[in-house]
């Protein structure tokens, strides 16, 4: 077969497609009728995990599992947009971590609101002016994000969904690499960067800055500079990328929450976040972990957090596989209650997978 009617045959391929994509669209149409006669959340985290499995398990080649995904991402966010117009606030500005990863999980088909700090993200989702925010927890590297956690204590949210996003730093700048008299980023990047940079840049200015676009926006102005960012934001800002994937760990992974007002149903394959208040006596956070070993639970995080209500008070940040509503969590968490001044049900909410 030659290429013109290999390229005939593709453009048949692609019409039965858009056709099909359509007649589910249709379909997802009727879904949202049905869900504003019950009241029922447009986006579930429970259903988007069966359909990524589903379509992930029948996939036979030779796209990749991350490209199926990926189309798949973007044709559920248009889906969404087609049931109702979605919000989703997110650590701003345009251009960061938290940016890149609130497009990971919700696509281009809804409206986007950049915020200038996590305490923003969750008021923006407590008084629901927007639907969801994305904000980030725990870095593979540099452990929990306390302000994030913290914030648990006082705002009620909940946590419907996490995202799991490798964290590669690059080196942006206008000038060559040798010109470089300053760098800009954010302290943690610089920290997840050290090595590197001292076998690279030992008589160069480090300056940390509150977030990365803003490193990057400094840059562009600024002769002889350059910043350390994702390397996607060279597209916004128009600047070149010299080095990629500097970061000193190749294994720099970066959690980030969903927010939302409620958690979503059981999947099979959950975790399930809460806050202990313990009584400031010993033994006190052994009695509360007990119970985990004891109905073979897997604690996957522990943080210790202050209550800010009284020096030397804590409550411990817990994260576990389960969901709330499983059994043996259930179990678990009424002894865990037994032990403890307070218990509070973060979310419970689908097991992430890894996305780029």
């Amino acid at each position: 077969m030659n290429l013109e009617k290999l390229r005939g045959k593709i453009d048949l391929l692609d019409m039965k497609i858009v056709e099909l994509l359509n007649e589910r669209a249709c379909v997802v149409q009727g879904i949202g009728e049905i869900k504003k006669v019950t009241n029922a959340k447009v986006y579930a985290p429970e259903r988007e995990k069966q359909v990524y499995d589903k379509v992930v398990a029948n996939n036979k080649g030779p796209l990749s599992d991350k490209c199926i995904m990926s189309i798949y991402r973007e044709l559920m966010a248009g889906s969404i947009a087609l049931e109702k117009p979605l919000k989703v606030a997110f650590l701003g500005p345009e251009g960061t971590f938290s940016y890149f990863a609130a497009k990971a999980k919700f696509g281009h088909a809804v409206e986007y609101v950049s915020l200038n700090g996590i305490d923003a993200v969750f008021q923006e989702v407590v008084k629901k002016r927007t639907d969801y925010g994305v904000v980030p927890v725990e870095n593979s590297t540099e452990g929990g994000i306390r302000e994030t956690l913290s914030l648990f204590t006082d705002c009620e949210v909940k946590v419907c969904a996490e995202i799991i996003m490798p964290i590669h730093h690059n080196l942006l700048a206008n000038c060559t690499i040798d010109k470089i008299e300053k760098i800009y980023s954010k302290s943690q990047v610089f920290s997840q960067c050290k090595l590197w940079l001292s076998n690279n840049f030992k008589k160069v200015d480090l300056l940390e800055v509150g977030s990365t676009t803003e490193a990057v926006a400094i840059a562009v102005k600024e002769p002889n500079s350059a910043a350390i960012a994702h390397s996607e934001v060279n597209q916004l800002y128009g600047i070149n990328t010299l080095r990629q994937k500097i970061e000193d760990s190749p294994h720099n992974v970066t959690r980030f929450f969903v927010l939302s007002s409620e958690f979503p149903p059981s999947t099979g394959r959950d975790k399930t976040s809460v806050m202990c208040y313990i009584k400031n006596e010993i033994g006190a956070l052994y009695k509360i972990l007990e119970p985990f070993r004891a109905n073979k639970i897997n604690l996957t995080d522990i943080e210790p957090l202050p209550t800010k209500k009284k020096v030397w008070d804590y409550c411990f940040y817990l994260d576990f596989m389960g969901h709330a509503t499983d059994e043996n969590v259930k179990k678990t968490l009424a002894e865990v209650n037994k032990k403890c001044v307070d218990l509070k049900i973060i979310g419970s909410f689908p097991e992430g997978y890894i996305t780029e």
